[in-house]
């Protein structure tokens, strides 16, 4: 029986088991609980185009044009005209949507930089959580599924002939084991959480990305990372996400004196796009708010909302305002693969938000996300279900020796990151920074994955990690969505074509190659 070792347990993940044969073995490993990633969070909804009856061309210029022009032209068309039998099949097998009392339609909201609403919700903001839930009751067809749940993923494993055939792991009882199969795939999500204030499900940072690096499979865009402008409280405490929707349904951003200050930044105002809107408010330099007063029902519409709202700022609710902070929500950079997550290494693939499909740009579309986790997960089950067993034989040990970093090391790098490498950014301080990263992984004791912790490798996946951002960061001299440079404050239409990759280079540093797309793959502006 072919063997699929699965990392992650998100929608992706599950959308991949989903469309599997059934006579195949899946072994799937998370790095915290099946039940503990960003998808059960996920609030607002996802994009359904399919009724607007125009082969998905106004869902891909929004796309485009809130992606800042970095988007790739056939992989937007081909990524959302995929997406309506993707969720079709899901609508057919009985998912339930919200839709209109009166009339039973599908209650449609709009968001952030959509020209139309053309979001489907489920649970007026539990949407996420309805998606998981209906893929675990179809999974129940599938009797061959192992789940390791507080299983990190380390290391993949080569055969004698160099073929990928299984990974390294720590087990929940923190022992190294290799766990062996045909194929890997690599759904492990983002790494916004390497900042303080996040919006993220998991406190570890997930490793797929670095494992990835390792074994020579390209990162792309890794400097376009998305920081939501709503999330739940102030800059010091928060307490999750405010769905865009809630601005979709009426509720306008303001400060504390009371300004509708996003009308002075885009033409849209409350619903500009997300890399827009969080620039604003970190701007303001004060606390914002969402003034809710306007919204019909919000108590209904927003249920999971009203009753964080309930729990954390009753007084600003009571008066019809939910403070908001800004906080890294989504990575748009990732491993680099096709739509059906195939990498330049074989028998290893990528899904979902741990990928880099150059589908987003440099600032992901609300709502978008949910649906590439689908159609990628369903378009790699279909390439796998194609591949033939092969013997696994002869697994080869790790050659991978990892630096030893201290909490006294990591500590004062981690403190910073945010301020060099988040909102706003500025050359010199990244040239200063990545000096120190440097350092910090040049000067460490190696040791071999026997000799390793979990804890060791968290660590060196934490400075690892800020060196392929500020890397990445520090080659784009540009600011464009996401990225933005104090130093380079335009955006640079000679730059809208380059792709930046981050490879393995010598001593096992980050190095960028600059990437030319072709012109016939870029659309126009509106």
């Amino acid at each position: 029986m072919k063997r699929i070792i699965l990392i992650g347990s998100g929608l992706a993940a599950l959308s991949f088991i989903e469309a599997l044969e059934e006579d195949v073995h899946v072994i799937c490993l998370t790095k915290d609980s099946k039940t503990t990633n960003n998808s059960y969070l996920a609030q607002g909804g996802i994009c359904f185009s399919k009724y607007e009856h125009d082969s998905g061309a106004s869902h891909a210029q929004d796309t485009y044009e809130a992606g800042h022009l970095l988007g790739d032209q056939r992989v937007i068309t081909s990524m959302i005209c995929a997406s309506y039998e993707a969720i079709q099949k899901y609508i057919n097998q009985g998912i339930n949507f919200d839709r209109q009392v009166d009339t039973h339609d599908f209650d449609w909201a709009l968001e952030g930089a959509h020209t139309v609403p053309r979001i489907l919700h489920i649970g007026g903001d539990r949407t996420g959580y309805g998606l998981m839930q209906h893929l675990t009751a179809c999974l129940t067809r599938h009797s061959h599924i192992t789940t390791y749940e507080q299983a990190e993923v380390i290391d993949l494993v080569h055969d004698r002939d160099g073929k990928i055939c299984g990974v390294y792991m720590f087990d929940q009882n923190n022992e190294l084991q290799q766990i062996l199969g045909h194929e890997v795939v690599c759904a492990t999500g983002g790494y916004s959480n390497i900042f303080r204030h996040n919006s993220h499900a998991a406190s570890t940072v997930s490793s797929g990305h670095i494992i990835a690096f390792h074994h020579g499979v390209p990162l792309r865009h890794m400097e376009m990372i998305q920081f939501h402008p709503t999330l739940l409280g102030t800059p010091t405490n928060n307490y999750g996400l405010i769905s865009e929707a809630v601005r979709g349904e009426g509720g306008i951003l303001k400060n504390a004196q009371g300004v509708r200050f996003m009308d002075d930044y885009h033409p849209l105002g409350s619903l500009a796009p997300r890399d827009i809107t969080s620039r604003a408010i970190f701007e303001q330099h004060q606390q914002c708010y969402i003034d809710i007063r306007q919204v019909r029902g919000f108590k209904q519409r927003f249920p999971g909302i009203y009753q964080q709202a309930q729990r954390y700022c009753s007084d600003d609710y009571s008066k019809g305002y939910l403070p908001v902070t800004v906080g890294a929500h989504y990575t748009m950079g990732g491993i680099k693969t096709d739509l059906a997550g195939r990498t330049n290494l074989p028998h290893f693939y990528c899904i979902g938000e741990a990928s880099n499909t150059n589908f987003h740009g440099a600032n992901r579309l609300a709502s978008n996300s949910l649906l590439e986790a689908i159609v990628m997960g369903q378009h790699c089950a279909a390439v796998i279900n194609q591949q033939p067993s092969r013997p696994l034989v002869d697994p080869q040990p790790s050659l991978v020796q990892i630096p030893k970093i201290s909490e006294a090391v990591l500590k004062p790098l981690q403190a910073e990151n945010e301020a060099i490498l988040g909102i706003e950014r500025h050359g010199a301080c990244m040239t200063g920074y990545l000096t120190r990263l440097h350092q910090a992984l040049e000067q460490a004791e190696h040791i071999t994955l026997t000799q390793l912790t979990p804890t060791l490798w968290q660590r060196y996946v934490r400075v690892k990690m800020l060196e392929i951002i500020c890397e990445a960061a520090l080659h784009r001299t540009e600011s464009r969505g996401a990225h933005y440079r104090l130093d380079k404050p335009k955006m640079q239409t000679a730059l809208q074509q380059i792709d930046i990759e981050i490879v393995k280079g010598e001593d096992m540093h980050a190095q960028h190659i600059k990437r030319t797309r072709e012109n016939q793959t870029v659309l126009p502006g509106r």
